[in-house]
C-alpha cells in the first residue's frame, strides 16, 4: 500500500531500501482550510527603480507581514496536527469524539496506513509495547517522547516514520483503553503532536503538512501497492531499534 522508488530523504523517502513518493495531484485534507503552502521568502532589494543606486530600501512592514503568514501558517498546522491525532486515536480505539470526521481523506489515509502496519506487524508491536512495563507506570506516558526522539535520532525524517509512530500510539492507545486507562488516549495524542510540531515542524512544514501524508500514500495500482509493502518492514525494524534504546 505504499508508494515509491529511491531518492532523497528530505521529501521522506527511506533509504537504503527504495522507498519514494509518488508525483500526484495535491488534494485538501485539511479540516475546511486550504492546503498548508510555506511562503515564499521575498529578497529584500538594496537598489529599486532603474538600477540606480541609493533608492529606498523594501519598507520594514515587509518583514511584518512575513512573520504575520508564519505565524498564521503555523498556527492552522498546529490545530490540524492535534485535531487530525486525537480524532483518529479516539477512532481508533472507540472513544467518542467532539468533531465529525466524514470523508476526511487525512484520517482515512491514516486509518489504511496504520491498519496495514497493525496487520503486517502486530505481534512485533505488541512485543515491542510489552517491555515497557505499562503496568508501573498507571497513565504516565511521557516515555512516548522518548521513543519517538530516538526514532528520528538519526536525522532522517519521513513518511513511514511518523506513520510508524502513529502506529505505535495507536496500538498503545488500544492497550491501556483495554485496561480502563481511557484517559490516556489523549495523553499519547498529546505527547505524539508535541513531539511533531517541535522536533518535526519545519519537516512538516516544508513537505505540505498532512495533505502530504495524503500524497505519500496515495496508491493508484495494484502494482504499486505490492511493490512498496518494503516501508512497513523498514519503519517497523527502525521503529524496533527505538524502543530496544528506551528498553535497554
Amino acid at each position: 500500500m505504499f508508494p515509491g522508488s529511491k531518492v532523497s530523504n528530505d521529501n521522506g523517502f527511506w533509504p537504503c531500501i527504495g522507498i519514494a513518493a509518488l508525483n500526484v495531484n495535491n488534494s485538501s485534507s485539511g479540516f475546511g482550510r486550504k492546503p498548508l503552502v510555506r511562503p515564499e521568502l521575498k529578497t529584500l532589494n538594496q537598489f529599486t527603480g532603474n538600477g540606480i543606486q541609493g533608492s529606498v530600501p523594501s519598507s520594514p512592514e515587509t518583514d511584518c507581514e512575513e512573520r504575520d503568514d508564519y505565524t498564521s501558517i503555523y498556527a492552522a498546522m498546529e490545530m490540524d496536527t492535534r485535531e487530525i491525532i486525537d480524532i483518529f486515536l479516539k477512532t481508533y480505539t472507540g472513544l467518542p469524539h467532539s468533531k465529525k470526521s466524514g470523508k476526511n481523506p487525512v484520517l482515512s489515509t491514516m486509518k489504511r496506513v496504520v491498519d496495514s502496519l497493525v496487520v503486517k506487524h502486530e505481534l512485533a508491536y505488541k512485543g515491542m509495547i510489552g517491555r515497557l512495563n505499562l503496568e508501573q507506570k498507571g497513565e504516565d506516558v511521557s516515555f512516548v517522547k522518548t521513543v519517538a526522539t530516538e526514532l528520528f535520532s538519526d536525522g532522517i525524517t519521513n513518511w513511514g516514520r511518523i506513520a510508524s509512530l502513529l502506529t505505535f500510539g495507536a496500538i498503545l492507545c488500544k492497550h491501556q483503553t483495554d485496561r480502563g486507562l481511557s484517559k490516556c488516549v489523549s495523553l499519547v495524542g498529546e505527547e505524539i503532536s508535541s513531539y511533531i510540531l517541535t522536533d518535526q515542524r519545519d519537516w512538516l512544514l516544508k513537505n505540505k503538512a498532512w495533505d502530504g501524508f495524503v500524497e505519500f500514500f496515495h496508491v493508484p495500482d495494484t502494482e504499486a501497492a505490492v511493490r512498496n509493502t518494503l516501508m512497513a518492514i523498514g519503519s517497523v525494524a527502525t521503529f524496533g531499534a527505538a524502543l530496544a534504546y528506551l528498553i535497554r
